[in-house]
């Protein structure tokens, strides 16, 4: 067998392989969070002493002599108090699976990998970057807002409304400033990146940007998730993961911050830093345009069909498809 074969086969199985787990990742963080506000609605409902009585006396019909507004609204207080603690065991319970396609690589290579140190005056316009995609995207949702107000949807409903029922929470804000950045850097710019950077180092950033913001599902959030995620992925494949981490963190951290920025003042000027912060993102891609193509030269695929033969694996098309359906859901135009 030839080696362009062995290339092509070799490919195949990462990319069945990240797709898999990933996926995988996906179901266990739901089927776990699921599993934890359950057991806190069945806690609940032995603590109500008139609910346990009516349970042990009618044992195969008591839910119909329950007021179902009353299990109506015990689940949804579980779900607005503990969905937080939910997502950060659900995403802890997820990462094993990355062990499957990593081994001992996942500790020993994928995690402590590192190539230089990045100056701080980088790490911040990195960081710049980051912020003015943000307000780009911001801006883009303004404009479009209204199409899909027209039709009964919207683009960022369903994520304000995940996003300010988490932060309400402590659990919510840990999961969302620390242990949903740290989980995600593993699994995308750890694992993901690491296993497919042998066949190129921008075919990985873009693929493992591609399956960062697929993952986040709701269309709005993707695409941004994937804009930033090529910024993390270049950042961990050029330096390391741990400065993928400190801005995913610092991003995740600003949000917040937004969301409980209440002054008007502050708000003013939190907005006029993401303003400038777009300026200064196209000044910083305009002046860095000769690294851009040293970065395009030099992490170049290793054929010239990666990408083709990568983007036509059934594994991907079932992720990319399964995803998007979910996006166009949550958008409530269907």
């Amino acid at each position: 067998m030839s080696n362009p074969d062995i290339a092509t086969r070799q490919l195949r199985r990462d990319m069945r392989g990240v797709c898999l787990c990933v996926a995988a990742f996906i179901l266990t963080m739901g089927f776990v969070s699921i599993v934890v506000i359950s057991v806190v609605v069945a806690t609940e409902m032995l603590t109500d002493a008139e609910l346990v009585k009516v349970i042990t006396s009618h044992p195969y019909d008591w839910m119909s002599r329950v007021d179902s507004n009353y299990l109506t609204d015990l689940v949804s207080k579980a779900t607005e108090n503990y969905s937080g603690l939910a997502s950060c065991i659900g995403m802890i319970c997820g990462l094993p699976w990355f062990l499957l396609i990593r081994g001992k690589r996942f500790f020993t290579y994928d995690i402590p990998t590192r190539h230089s140190s990045p100056s701080l005056l980088l790490l911040l316009g990195l960081f710049v970057i980051i912020m003015g995609v943000q307000f780009f995207m911001s801006l883009v949702q303004m404009g479009l807002e209204p199409l899909f107000n027209q039709g009964g949807g919207s683009l960022v409903d369903n994520l304000e409304e995940g996003t300010q029922q988490l932060a309400a929470d402590p659990w919510g804000l840990i999961y969302i400033m620390l242990v949903g950045p740290l989980c995600e850097e593993l699994v995308f710019r750890g694992a993901v990146l690491r296993r497919l950077e042998k066949h190129g180092a921008n075919f990985a950033i873009v693929t493992s940007a591609l399956l960062f913001g697929l993952y986040h599902i709701i269309l709005y959030q993707a695409v941004f998730a994937f804009l930033i995620g090529l910024v993390l992925a270049y950042t961990a494949g050029r330096f390391s993961l741990k400065w993928a981490i400190v801005l995913h963190v610092a991003n995740n951290s600003l949000a917040v911050l937004s969301l409980y920025t209440t002054n008007d003042i502050a708000a003013a000027a939190l907005g006029i830093l993401f303003m400038l912060s777009l300026a200064a993102t196209v000044v910083l891609l305009s002046t860095n345009r000769q690294l851009m193509r040293f970065q395009l030269a030099q992490g170049a695929p290793v054929s010239a069909h990666t990408y083709a033969r990568a983007y036509i694996s059934p594994w991907l098309i079932v992720y990319v498809v399964l995803t998007l359906f979910g996006g166009v859901l949550l958008l409530g135009i269907l």
